[in-house]
């Protein structure tokens, strides 16, 4: 059975989480400056929830719209393959983990503002890699050069906050790994 209600519903959050943004965007430099401060992740924090808000807030257009279709590319598959539940836990603490990316680039002298859904699809697509159904994605070689440049200090020359999908990448390998070992656990236990 073919499975997206997680994907729906993370495109949804998102899309309501972004609206503001975009209207804010439209209306002044300064109302778009502070809707993204309120939504985004920093470090120092400027608000309590911007950990979790920021992974669903985009704070442009191309941002939204990469973040969305990659969420449609690997959202149904995932939830398919491995359950909602899996979708979500992934997607949360990856995205999470993303969010938190503010306090290296500050260590680094660098104060950034993050937002968006990247570290939590870097985290479903950590996830898969760990798995055996990694052919998914690493059969394509435009896949790999992709994740390559956006995981690498390169893409930050570009506005892109690679330690952010950095971290979301390596708690998903974590949190795949981690289902596999789960899995053929239950399979020996099963088969004893």
């Amino acid at each position: 059975m073919y499975r997206f209600r997680g994907t729906l519903i993370a495109f949804i959050i998102s899309t309501a989480f972004t609206i503001p943004i975009f209207i804010a965007m439209n209306t002044s430099q300064t109302a778009y400056e502070s809707m993204v401060a309120l939504l985004g992740s920093t470090w120092p924090p400027i608000t309590p929830w911007g950990f979790i808000t920021a992974i669903f807030a985009h704070p442009s257009y191309t941002d939204y719209i990469f973040d969305m279709l990659t969420l449609w590319m690997i959202g149904p598959y995932f939830e398919t393959m491995f359950g909602s539940r899996n979708f979500w836990l992934t997607f949360m603490l990856s995205g999470i983990a993303s969010t938190l990316s503010p306090i290296l680039y500050y260590a680094m002298g660098t104060p950034v503002l993050v937002g968006g859904s990247s570290g939590a699809l870097f985290g479903l697509i950590g996830f898969i890699i760990a798995t055996p159904h990694r052919g998914v994605i690493l059969a394509n070689p435009i896949n790999i050069i992709a994740i390559i440049f956006l995981l690498s200090p390169l893409a930050f020359a570009f506005g892109i906050a690679y330690l952010g999908h950095l971290l979301g990448f390596i708690v998903g390998i974590i949190i795949g790994y981690l289902y596999i070992k789960r899995r053929r656990t239950q399979y020996f236990l099963s088969i004893s």
